[in-house]
């Protein structure tokens, strides 16, 4: 058994909480913007199948009360000394059965007290140390940590250091006197898979996957974005929900091109047809039948990058107008995310009569606190 944990866009931590219920068939502890769990390393395969999350490392060690916050002159001496400290041969051997990495990781005691050859270092994994810091009272640069942990390493293992292109990647999370020391065993976040081809508001798949989840999507439902930008959702859903019927659209006329740029890449990497239809559309002007669209997932404009926020106290209303028009009354679902949460509650107030709010997350986006809204359709008739 080891102990992973995984990164998570703030705020949606208990959609990644529902995921492993799943998917791994337990409840993971959770944290602000982390979930934790234990796991068999013959269960690291559908790890990697989480979609919720977005960086996955394996626990070296968890210490509570670390001593960062105090008045402490010897406290990068600290992190250089937890290099020797920690245990990190079940981390290292859980980081090889992820990666599949080949190579020798660890010289032996012997080969490391003695001086190693040129030759031997280069067959070494190369490294780097992350920093990440949050709370008051630290008397250091997230920098000068990261250095002083990585000197620790360089002189314990010997691995060579690599900041732009390391084998390993060490992560060491302070927060306030609390250390938290993984093994990175995802190299990139998973925000950035199946895009290739960036707009100025393309979501992050991790949070596409999110909103999608919270739409409750069941077999054979219709799905639309009638806003997609890149296609992040709408491609993020019909790879998850594979056996429904999927349609996306935008008013931008870059938009469609971008989408289906990003859908045709996909193809050629997985070398099979994936059905989507992409439209340019008016979604205050749908070409769709009343009734006919069992769940709308979007990103409604936040009116920084895209759009502005005077623009959105008429779209919003005109938007959410025309979606219960095309969503059934009592089974149509819509989830939405927008940043301008000002706009639109005020249209949500006055579209009482057609959707009624089930659920309501503040999230963070870059900085930017955004609302996702999940959002149901009334009985009224449109």
């Amino acid at each position: 058994m080891c102990e992973l944990c995984a990164t998570v866009i703030t705020g949606l931590e208990s959609v990644a909480v529902l995921e492993c219920q799943e998917k791994l068939d337990f409840k993971p502890v959770r944290e602000r913007g982390r979930i934790y769990f234990d796991i068999s390393l013959d269960s690291l395969e559908t790890a990697k199948n989480l979609r919720s999350i977005e960086r996955l490392f394996v626990v070296v060690d968890r210490i509570e009360d670390f001593g960062s916050t105090k008045e402490n002159s010897d406290v990068l001496q600290k992190f250089y000394d937890l290099a020797k400290q920690l245990h990190w041969k079940s981390a290292l051997e859980t980081w090889k059965a992820f990666t599949g990495y080949q190579g020798p990781v660890t010289k032996t005691d012997d080969d490391v007290a003695k001086q190693l050859s040129a030759e031997e270092i280069k067959s070494l994994p190369s490294f780097r140390v992350t920093c990440s810091r949050s709370g008051n009272n630290h008397d250091f640069k997230s920098s000068d940590a990261a250095a002083q942990l990585g000197g620790g390493l360089n002189d314990l293992f010997h691995w060579p250091v690599n900041l732009s292109n390391a084998d390993i990647e060490i992560i060491l999370n302070v927060v306030d006197d609390r250390v938290v020391v993984g093994v990175a065993l995802t190299r990139e976040t998973q925000g950035r898979r199946n895009i290739e081809h960036f707009g100025p508001t393309t979501l992050k798949s991790s949070l596409a996957y999110c909103l999608l989840k919270l739409a409750d999507i069941k077999t054979g439902d219709v799905v639309c974005d009638p806003m997609c930008g890149g296609g992040s959702i709408p491609i993020e859903a019909l790879l998850n929900w594979p056996l429904c019927v999927h349609i996306c659209g935008d008013h931008h006329e870059l938009a469609p091109s971008r989408t289906l740029a990003n859908l045709s890449a996909l193809t050629s990497k997985q070398n099979r047809k994936l059905p989507l239809d992409i439209y340019q559309w008016d979604v205050c002007n749908l070409p769709f039948k009343t009734n006919s669209m069992d769940v709308i997932v979007t990103d409604l404009p936040f009116g920084k990058k895209s759009g502005s926020k005077q623009n959105n106290w008429s779209l919003y209303p005109q938007a959410l107008d025309e979606l219960a028009r095309v969503c059934p009354p009592k089974t149509g679902r819509a989830v939405i995310l927008t940043h301008d949460k000002k706009a639109l509650a005020k249209t949500l107030q006055r579209m009482q009569k057609w959707w009624k709010v089930k659920l309501t997350l503040w999230v963070n986006m870059g900085g930017l606190q955004s609302g996702v809204y999940s959002l149901l359709r009334t009985t009224n008739s449109k």
